[in-house]
């Protein structure tokens, strides 16, 4: 649909409308939440399903006279944000054939502090105790019990400040309805049993938290004997491309954008694109649909200025602000200065032949990544930098399934894939011997652990002094340092290498009593060997001169 079309388009109700603003930009808005509008308006025009306005303005006017119950507002009734009546009439209005309700299981992510709970605890109580759906339980649900009571306390609040407490049954564990034998209360995952229950309408919060799909799972079969069953799931964005939550976000994902045909399956994403500058108020209004109302401007702005000057708050707050998802929540680099012009400017390769230079060399196991990296000092102080990277042909499945582009960077000559399901070492080798013919190899520093052979044979064969960088605080603590450093001050010249990029985001670091910090791979969330690589490289980068000065050392390999 004609983008220019639909915002000339009359309005016919307060949830096409918004629709309509939405994709005509007069809203801004992500990727996702654009798509889950234009969704909308493809579907009013397909007829597949009926779109009831009347009910759509009754569960609005029933949400409305529900009142504000903490902070300033509190002892108002509610006002639904034009994006509050996007979703609350997405999921009510939308009928098929027979009047029954259309989305069965709904996924909404958001940053914080745009009115999820407040959201969560309304919808909670529609289908409740105003779905007309006789028995009706209702669970506001979590991986515990006290996360599960947020929501349902917030509910719990709204129906004893309200009229609604003269008609229910308020308590601390439930809310019943005697009439109607329907109920509302909380649920943990950490319950003693989640058998035998009937579920009409599940409230599932934070999913992000849930590590296996297992809770999930018992809610939605919970459902299946009720005639029009919803199963709303509100959460922030997660870390990780791992787990059931990034699993709903990717599937909302295929399935507002049409790439998957699920009608029964409502999604709405707010969040900044990836390319957005996180850094901009422009993001921030984009990601935030409660910009300026509930979102307090002022302390975005405190917590963006954070995150630029320490690496450590970058992905909390992309991720809690912003509704990005993260590799990591703790992060050694920064991104922002990562990418800064003078790091990033193209390196010419052919000015550096014969220059001299140290390789630092990762090599994991024969299954995963393994890189190379060659820095040279820089005119006018730091230093160059030229990686190659490895990986066996078995890793492009993985970065499929993880949304990580390797196929996009093995094209552009970023990643080298070696056939079958293992490194080549002979690859590995004949590189590096190819490097030494190119620049003035002084060392080469790597790290024994599969790579004692590799680094016997480029001395032995090849005329290489190799050196061993034990992965210790000793040997690394300084040159990681170097490298945060080196980076801030924009001089790590890098010439914008992607993979390498990918894996300075991926770096956390672990710290001894004494302050030391050295790469930690088992806590990153994804790969790091190309940065690692890097600070061998620098580890020897101011010992090496010295050495050479000193004159030539007996044929061995040095271990540090």
């Amino acid at each position: 649909m004609n983008c220019s079309a639909v915002a000339m388009a009359p309005s016919t109700d307060r949830v096409t409308d918004y629709a309509r603003r939405v994709v005509s930009g007069e809203i801004p808005a992500g990727g996702l939440h654009r798509a889950a509008c234009q969704r909308h308006l493809d579907d009013l025009d397909r007829g597949a399903f009926v779109f009831d306005v009347a009910t759509v303005e009754r569960v609005v006017k029933i949400c409305e006279l529900l009142p504000h119950y903490k902070g300033k507002w509190a002892g108002q009734p509610l006002k639904l944000e034009p994006f509050q009546v996007f979703l609350v009439g997405s999921l009510f209005g939308w009928k098929d054939g027979r009047g029954l309700r259309r989305f069965r299981q709904a996924y909404v992510e958001m940053p914080r502090k745009n009115g999820k709970t407040q959201v969560a605890a309304a919808l909670a109580l529609v289908l409740a105790f105003f779905d007309r759906e006789p028995g009706a339980d209702v669970y506001c649900v979590a991986t515990k019990r006290d996360q599960a009571k947020i929501a349902f306390e917030a509910a719990r609040q709204m129906t004893l400040k309200s009229s609604l407490k003269k008609r229910l049954d308020v308590r601390v564990a439930n809310i019943n309805q005697t009439a109607t034998a329907s109920k509302l209360e909380p649920l943990g995952g950490d319950a003693d049993s989640l058998d035998g229950l009937n579920a009409h309408g599940v409230i599932l919060d934070e999913i992000h938290k849930m590590k296996t799909s297992e809770l999930i799972d018992v809610m939605v079969t919970a459902t299946g004997a009720r005639e029009q069953p919803l199963v709303i799931e509100i959460t922030t964005a997660g870390v990780g491309a791992v787990g059931p939550c990034w699993d709903h976000h990717e599937y909302t994902s295929k399935v507002v954008r049409g790439v998957v045909d699920d009608p029964s399956w409502f999604g709405l994403v707010f969040a900044a694109d990836p390319d957005d500058d996180w850094t901009q108020p422009a993001t921030w209004k984009k990601a935030n649909p409660n910009f300026g109302v509930s979102v307090n401007v002022d302390d975005l702005a405190r917590k963006a200025k954070q995150a630029q000057h320490v690496a450590a708050f970058e992905p909390e707050f992309r991720r809690l602000h912003l509704g990005q998802w993260v590799q990591q929540a703790e992060k050694f680099l920064s991104l922002l200065k990562w990418d800064q012009e003078a790091n990033a400017a193209p390196i010419d390769r052919a000015a550096l032949r014969g220059r001299p230079c140290v390789l630092g060399l990762d090599v994991s196991s024969r299954r995963d990544f393994t890189a190379i990296v060659a820095i040279f000092a820089r005119p006018g102080g730091g230093v160059l930098v030229v990686p190659h990277i490895f990986a066996p042909e078995s890793a492009l499945a993985n970065g499929r399934r993880t949304a990580v582009p390797l196929e996009a960077w093995r094209r552009g000559g970023f990643l080298h894939i070696t056939p079958g399901d293992t490194i080549d070492h002979d690859a590995i080798k004949k590189t590096i011997v190819d490097m030494g013919k190119e620049f003035k190899v002084l060392e080469l520093a790597f790290d024994s652990w599969n790579a004692m052979q590799l680094a016997t044979e480029l001395r032995d064969d090849h005329g290489f002094e190799v050196v061993e960088i034990r992965q210790g605080f000793r040997s690394m603590s300084e040159p990681t340092k170097e490298l945060d450093v080196l980076v801030a001050d924009g001089k790590l010249q890098h010439g914008a290498h992607p993979v390498l990029r990918w894996m300075a985001d991926n770096l956390v670091v672990r710290t001894d009593p004494n302050g030391n910090i050295a790469p930690d791979k088992d806590k990153a969330a994804e790969k790091i060997d190309g940065i690692v690589a890097l600070i061998m490289a620098l580890a020897r980068r101011g010992q090496v001169l010295k050495t050479r000065a000193a004159g030539p050392r007996e044929r061995g390999i040095l271990v540090l």
